[in-house]
């Protein structure tokens, strides 16, 4: 019986959007010391200023809450920041925040 319970809880989990999921997780204030320290840096050399506008240019590549997902996380691998799930999770909080105001309902 608990695995039948357990296995419609996963069905259940499954059927709601992975983005509102991954953002309930994530805390946006802790997102933004994280993402300061570990992707400004970068950010800064490839678009110069303050790098914020890399995130409010008009041909900017992420267009939806599972495009910044994936591009945090590619952001991550590339930079081998060892940022594990839940520091990510902050960090796409942040971000959806404070540039993108993507809707997670």
């Amino acid at each position: 019986m608990k695995t039948i319970r357990r296995l419609s809880a996963g069905a259940i989990l499954l059927t709601l959007p992975l983005s509102v999921m991954a953002l309930l997780a994530g805390e946006a204030e802790d997102g933004k010391p994280l993402h300061d320290n570990f992707c400004m840096g970068c950010h800064v050399s490839v678009v110069g200023g303050d790098g914020g506008e890399i995130y409010l240019r008009e041909n900017r590549n992420v267009k939806t809450i599972e495009g910044l997902m994936g591009a945090v996380d590619f952001c991550n691998d590339q930079a081998k920041t060892g940022l594990n799930n839940y520091e990510l999770d902050d960090i796409v909080a942040y971000l959806n925040e404070t540039f993108y105001q993507f809707d997670t309902d």
